[in-house]
């Protein structure tokens, strides 16, 4: 699927998309998860927004829990605290590109819920 994500969608709820951006500063995960499960029938293209808030979620929590893990062969000291920093930035430009109406799919997401 070969969508542009720069420029303002119609029908597109940038509210919805940037609440479930804030909700994944604080769960990652489940709160995405629950608002794109429950508002993926709706509006193609924000459900197509909310589907990327969730995998951005799970994808950088792995990240996160892999970086962690390898702790014990002292690299995860380096790319515990990168993947983590990285998240937060990222979820930062996902806030702001709701804000201006704009989808946004951060960089290395993988595309798990489809």
């Amino acid at each position: 699927m070969n969508e542009d994500y720069n420029t303002p969608k119609t029908g597109f709820d940038s509210t919805l998309v940037l609440v479930s951006y804030v909700i994944s500063l604080f769960t990652a995960v489940v709160g995405p998860l629950l608002i794109w499960a429950l508002k993926k029938d709706d509006e193609p293209t924000t459900a197509v927004a909310l589907r990327d808030v969730a995998n951005f979620g799970l994808s950088y929590t792995i990240y996160m829990f892999v970086a962690w893990l390898t702790t014990a062969i002292l690299i995860g000291f380096v790319l515990g605290p990168i993947v983590t920093i990285a998240f937060y930035v990222f979820a930062i430009i996902g806030i702001v590109k709701a804000i201006n109406g704009e989808s946004y799919k951060p960089p290395f997401t993988i595309d798990i819920f489809k």
